[in-house]
């Protein structure tokens, strides 16, 4: 499985936690989007991105991450705000179990494009099984 943990730092004093994620240093890519998903009451994601990479970082509450590459598979427990998982292209990602608290906040190196995006699980397993024999 190709996603991975970042850790990110983060300076506690007195008047509490920051954190600070800087582009190309803290994460290997240049952020060129940010979003967050907050009062989730079901299930986001249920698609992969073709070029994107991502970084999934859980700001607050918790939410599992299941993730795929066509082939393997793994599940995540988001619940550490200094810990991201990194998500390279052609990842299948579904997040669920969200806490009424919980926050996702995302960090992408592209731009909206919904044509980037794999909506379809077939698909997405014969794109990744060809993309894996060229290779």
């Amino acid at each position: 499985m190709a996603s991975r943990w970042i850790t990110l730092p983060y300076m506690p004093d007195h008047r509490g936690v920051l954190t600070s994620i800087e582009s190309g240093l803290d994460v290997p890519f240049e952020i060129r989007r940010v979003f967050f998903m907050r009062d989730v009451r079901g299930e986001r994601g249920g698609h992969a991105h073709r070029v994107t990479h991502q970084l999934l970082v859980p700001v607050a509450g918790s939410f599992r991450v299941e993730v795929s590459d066509g082939t393997e598979s793994a599940s995540h427990t988001m619940n550490d705000p200094h810990r991201g998982l990194l998500l390279p292209p052609m990842t299948w990602v579904r997040l669920t179990d969200f806490t009424p608290d919980a926050v996702c906040l995302v960090l992408a190196d592209t731009l909206y494009a919904d044509v980037s995006y794999i909506r379809d699980w077939d698909e997405f397993v014969a794109m990744s099984t060809s993309s894996r024999a060229t290779r």
